[in-house]
């Protein structure tokens, strides 16, 4: 009989991932993986939108306190302030003359339509340094008990609280120098009508810097985007970015025993600007950075640029012309 050995293969298991598996595990990726980037989306967005409030509140609140600090030192004239009589003594014919008493201490131009405001301001910087000698003559020089850092071409105001004279500095040392010298002419424009004072003072009286300081919005040269600008003599700064509107409106006493008081534009009939006893602006900032808004309930605010925008108001009481 003869014995018959049965041949069997062997086969291997199968190893690796059919098509459909692949197919499946790629769609399962893909879906988490759009679900990773949503987030991601999400998270970068509202990154986007807190970084935009912040820099929104910050900018807002900076411009409001820079133009409260100033609006409440307007038509600061030393001592007894709108009471004392003021000389000025400034070339009326030089160039670049600004004629700092015509406005009273305080003027405006109400925007067209919806245009900014803007904000005029006249008056003395709060600190001042005394005489320390009495003038000999009213040429004479103004000798003060400190002045380094007042320099040729300055605008200055003395006043004893009874009389003030408006004067330009023709020489002075801002390093070392406590004279101030005052002749007529001057190398720097407007220059001084005449060297003669309208009295001689004496060691009661201070001399300020004199200043015209004008708060406007316009467009940055360089990246388009709305500040707050101030302009002071022949310099113009940009104060502070992302200001898009201004709106002003000033506060006239009506009635001094009553307290009557209206708020109303600078093109108000018959608002008398020497009776303004307080100012009450509104500043729109905005985001420099566009599409952090959403559209919809949102977009009548913040417009088709996706721009956040906020609104600060201020009530600010000119300190000079209230008791």
């Amino acid at each position: 009989m003869t014995l018959m050995k049965k041949i069997y293969s062997i086969h291997p298991r199968q190893t690796g991932l059919t098509l459909i598996e692949i197919l499946v595990a790629m769609v399962i990726s893909l879906i988490l993986m759009a679900g990773v980037l949503q987030i991601f989306q999400a998270n970068k967005q509202s990154f986007r939108v807190q970084e935009s409030l912040s820099l929104i509140q910050e900018n807002g609140r900076t411009a409001m306190r820079i133009l409260s600090e100033d609006l409440r030192m307007a038509d600061f004239w030393g001592c007894r302030s709108q009471d004392i009589n003021i000389t000025d003594n400034l070339d009326s014919a030089g160039a670049g003359y600004v004629d700092l008493l015509v406005n009273g201490g305080i003027s405006g131009v109400n925007g067209v339509g919806t245009d900014p405001d803007s904000i005029t301001i006249e008056g003395a910087r709060s600190t001042g340094i005394s005489l320390s000698a009495t003038m000999p003559t009213t040429a004479a020089a103004l000798l003060l008990t400190s002045g380094t850092g007042l320099q040729q071409g300055d605008i200055m105001l003395v006043t004893d609280c009874n009389q003030g004279d408006i004067i330009q500095i023709t020489n002075a040392n801002p390093a070392t120098s406590s004279t101030i010298v005052h002749n007529a002419g001057g190398a720097v424009s407007p220059g001084n009508s005449t060297s003669s004072l309208s009295r001689a003072y004496d060691t009661d009286a201070m001399v300020f810097q004199a200043r015209q300081t004008t708060y406007f919005i316009a467009a940055d040269p360089d990246s388009g985007e709305p500040s707050l600008f101030r302009t002071e003599g022949a310099s113009t700064v940009e104060m502070v970015e992302g200001i898009e509107d201004m709106q002003i409106q000033y506060g006239e006493l009506l009635d001094a025993i009553n307290g009557d008081m209206r708020y109303v534009s600078a093109d108000a009939a018959g608002l008398n600007m020497d009776q303004v006893r307080s100012v009450r602006i509104t500043l729109t900032a905005r985001s420099t950075a566009d599409n952090v808004a959403f559209s919809g309930s949102a977009a009548s605010n913040n417009g088709a640029s996706g721009r956040l925008r906020r609104t600060f108001s201020n009530t600010i009481s000119i300190r000079n012309r209230n008791p």
